[in-house]
C-alpha cells in the first residue's frame, strides 16, 4: 500500500512514487481552502500525450469517472480540504503523471504533479514462447504473419506483433508445400499480458487465424495453520492450446500452432 499526498502549489517540483504491479496506490492532494470549490478533478498525463480527465467530484454529488477509467480499479474519494485517487490493483498501464484541479466559478487551481512509476521484479517475469507453423503453397516471402491477443472481455483481438519475412525458419515438409516456423516470445508480467494469443497469416486477400493459445496467471489457495488461515497467491503461468493442432486450409494456406 502506497499513500502519497501532494499540496496544491503552482510550479512546484513533481513527486515521484513507485509501486509493483498488483499493489494498491492512493494519491491525495489538498488545498489550503477548498470550501468554495464547485468541482474537484483528477487528471492523468503520459509523456507526449495530452492530459486525460480521470474523474470529477462535484459539490454534494457522487464522483463520476471518465469513460476510459470506468473500472473498479479506480476510485475517487473526498477528503478534508482535498481529494484522493485510489488505484487497486495497479498495472503497468497506470504509469504516468497525475494531478488534480480545483474549479471555482472563474478559475481552476492545479496541484503539484505525482509521477507514478510501476516497477517490475525481474525475477517475477515469466517468459513464454509461442510457436506457429505455417504450411502454404505460397512462398514464405509473400506471406505476412501476425500475432494477436484477445484479453478477457475484449470484443476483438488486438495486433501485438508482425513478423518480418526474414524471421521465419524452414521446417521439414513435403516438397510441394512450403513450411515456415514462426516464434513469438514475451515476458508475462501481470494480468494485462494474459489472454488468448493467436497467430494469423495474411495472404490472398484474407487473414487466416490459428487455433489460439490461452495464457493465464495466478491461483489462490488457502491453508489452515493452527487457528489461522493463510492464503498464498501463486504467480504461476498456465498455457493451454485451444483445439490443439487443428489445421485450416483456405486459399492454398494452412496454419496450425504446433506447440508452446
Amino acid at each position: 500500500f502506497i499513500n502519497d499526498s501532494v499540496p496544491a502549489v503552482r510550479n512546484s517540483e513533481p513527486v515521484v512514487i513507485s509501486a509493483e504491479p498488483g499493489k494498491e496506490v492512493t494519491i491525495t492532494c489538498t488545498f489550503v481552502d477548498d470550501s468554495s470549490a464547485d468541482v474537484r478533478m483528477w487528471y492523468k498525463q503520459r509523456l507526449e500525450h495530452v492530459p486525460l480527465e480521470v474523474g470529477s467530484k462535484f459539490k454534494d454529488k457522487d464522483p463520476v469517472m471518465s469513460p476510459r477509467f470506468k473500472q473498479t480499479r479506480f476510485k475517487i474519494d473526498r477528503i478534508v480540504n482535498g481529494i484522493s485517487l485510489r488505484i487497486e490493483p495497479v498495472t503497468k498501464e497506470d504509469e504516468g503523471m497525475y494531478f488534480c484541479g480545483l474549479g471555482r466559478q472563474n478559475s481552476m487551481d492545479f496541484s503539484a504533479a505525482t509521477i507514478l512509476a510501476i516497477t517490475v521484479n525481474l525475477l517475477a517475469l515469466i517468459p513464454v514462447t509461442l510457436k506457429c507453423t505455417v504450411m502454404s503453397e505460397i512462398r514464405a516471402a509473400d506471406l505476412r504473419v501476425l500475432w494477436f491477443r484477445a484479453a478477457a472481455g475484449q470484443s476483438f483481438p488486438e495486433i501485438i506483433y508482425t513478423h518480418q519475412n526474414s524471421s521465419s525458419r524452414q521446417c521439414e515438409i513435403s516438397s510441394s508445400t512450403s513450411c515456415s516456423l514462426y516464434e513469438f516470445s514475451k515476458n508475462i508480467i501481470d494480468h494485462n499480458h494474459t489472454g488468448t494469443y493467436y497467430c494469423a497469416v495474411a495472404a490472398c486477400g484474407k487473414i487466416i487465424f490459428g487455433n489460439g493459445a490461452s495464457v493465464e496467471l495466478s491461483k489462490l489457495f488457502c491453508v489452515l495453520l493452527g487457528t489461522h488461515v493463510v492464503c498464498i497467491y501463486l504467480q504461476t503461468l498456465y498455457i493451454s492450446t485451444l483445439k490443439f493442432v487443428k489445421q485450416i486450409k483456405e486459399a492454398g494456406v494452412g496454419i496450425h500452432v504446433v506447440r508452446l
